[in-house]
């Protein structure tokens, strides 16, 4: 059993992405005249001026910062030398971090797009979870996130996402993504309060 004490806080950085996004979102464009939540992706509030823009910069940088910290508890409770799932949230962590940095229109958001590991990155951390491998709740949300990632790469790519909710699907999809650390860290945690009961 994986005594996650030591690096507990690494873990609970997992529940940060989800709400932290979603509500610096808000404010970002409560504070936009025009800008619709419905219609327009978040990143969009970054080609605004002033206040919009500095508050959806600080909304990427705190939502990728949760997720690199996250990715280091993670790699902690594989108990490996190297974790490739913990890499690959690693990895997504920075793209995001690269949002808050750079506006959108460039290259450099997103990082040229290396977010896209999102896809494999919920896959290989259960592989490497030992503790977790046999949950049946890690391996519904695994699936669950990993397929609906798939779903909103293969809308944005077809064009189908609907151009009037575009908006509303990204903090859909988004919002899903960003359950995985939080159910993760949740099992986790929860297995160490059990074995400390038990002791």
């Amino acid at each position: 059993m994986v005594r996650v004490r030591k690096f507990r806080w690494l873990l609970l950085a997992g529940f940060v992405p989800l709400p932290w996004f979603l509500i610096w979102a808000g404010i970002g464009g409560l504070l936009s005249p025009g800008y619709s939540a419905l219609s327009q992706q978040v990143s969009e509030l970054t080609l605004k001026p002033g206040l919009p823009h500095l508050i959806v910069n600080i909304g990427a940088l705190g939502c990728g910062a949760g997720f690199c910290l996250f990715s280091v508890g993670l790699w902690r409770a594989t108990q490996k030398a190297i974790s490739f799932g913990a890499v690959a949230w690693l990895i997504f962590g920075v793209s995001i971090l690269s949002n808050g940095i750079w506006p959108m229109g460039g290259p450099m958001h997103g990082l040229y797009g290396v977010g896209m590991i999102s896809l494999l990155a919920p896959t290989l951390s259960l592989i490497e979870l030992r503790v977790l491998r046999d949950s049946s709740t890690a391996y519904f949300i695994t699936v669950f996130v990993s397929l609906s990632t798939c779903l909103y790469l293969w809308l944005n790519f077809t064009g189908f996402d609907p151009a009037h909710a575009k908006g509303l699907t990204q903090r859909i999809f988004s919002s899903i993504n960003a359950l995985w650390p939080a159910v993760i860290a949740t099992m986790l945690l929860r297995q160490t309060s059990d074995l400390r009961h038990d002791t």
